[in-house]
């Protein structure tokens, strides 16, 4: 389509550990849609997409460690290539010594041409993962029509240890610094932090969190109000016991889901899943000053 990007999220719940599993239900969940994902662009999936967000040490994630060769990187050259489009997808990796909280970038050609890595991490990626080096943007991605396209992993967005002045926006100002236009995130953006108060883990409606975890979005993007990007995020959801973090407690952290396709010029939500679906979005955007 002309002037448009089309890109898809995939928001699902991976079961914790299991990878195969995990890889075979996102594929499925793409060839239910498969008549809607012609002529994509882009597919996005959330952080740590196939092996569960929540590890207690470095010994607990070991198992799931990829190196280059492994089976998210072998998913998403497979799926670029089948759908033709550019993925993104969240990955736990092991850089020689070093564990990084990453994401792939894969081109149409199944050819990973980026490794994106976590720079500020939360409270579940110090137990075991070591922080990126800096932010990312690149002047250009194969397969993609819109540039410089800029990258975030979840807690990037927020200020570092959430100790910087909120009003720094390292990861917002980062990426109106490099003029990115694109903006592709992915998250396992959580209701609570695991130091909470128990009575904080209460309920919340699914469109009560929606609106929550939008609002928190929008206010860690403000330097981009009003600037031609497009934000597009896939988040998981579902639930994981504080336990597999090494917490002695019965409680569970709930995944806020929420994917979404934001046009930052005016904050508009083009289009957007509940907190709590697994499901594909599929979003046609016109491409600003396309």
């Amino acid at each position: 389509m002309p002037g448009h990007l089309r890109v898809a999220c995939v928001q699902m719940n991976p079961l914790h550990n299991q990878v195969e599993r995990n890889c075979e239900y996102a594929l499925n969940m793409l060839k239910k849609r498969e008549h809607e994902l012609k002529g994509l662009d882009l597919l996005v999936l959330p952080e740590m997409a196939f092996t569960g967000y929540h590890w207690r040490d470095a010994d607990h994630i070991q198992p799931v460690l990829e190196p280059a060769n492994g089976r998210t990187h072998k998913w998403c050259k497979s799926v670029a290539k089948m759908l033709n489009c550019v993925v993104c997808c969240g990955v736990p990796r092991k850089i020689r010594r070093k564990r990084m909280n990453s994401m792939i970038v894969t081109s149409p050609k199944g050819k990973v041409v980026e490794h994106v890595d976590k720079v500020h991490l939360y409270e579940s990626d110090k137990t075991w993962a070591q922080p990126g080096e800096g932010f990312t943007s690149v002047e250009a991605v194969e397969g993609l029509p819109m540039s410089p396209v800029g990258f975030g992993i979840c807690m990037d967005i927020n200020p570092a240890d959430f100790k910087a002045p909120p009003e720094k926006f390292e990861f917002a100002n980062f990426h109106l610094e490099h003029k990115s236009k694109l903006l592709v995130f992915t998250s396992a953006w959580c209701k609570n932090h695991p130091d909470d108060r128990p009575e904080a883990f209460a309920e919340k409606s699914d469109a009560e969190l929606s609106q929550e975890t939008i609002d928190a979005w929008l206010s860690r993007l403000r330097p981009l109000h009003g600037k031609e990007v497009i934000f597009v995020c896939a988040n998981r959801v579902g639930k994981e016991e504080l336990r597999l973090l090494g917490r002695d407690s019965d409680l569970c952290n709930q995944f806020c889901g929420t994917s979404c396709v934001i046009a930052l010029q005016d904050q508009t939500v083009v289009k957007s899943l509940s907190a709590s679906e697994e499901d594909v979005l599929v979003a046609d955007i016109p491409i600003p000053g396309g």
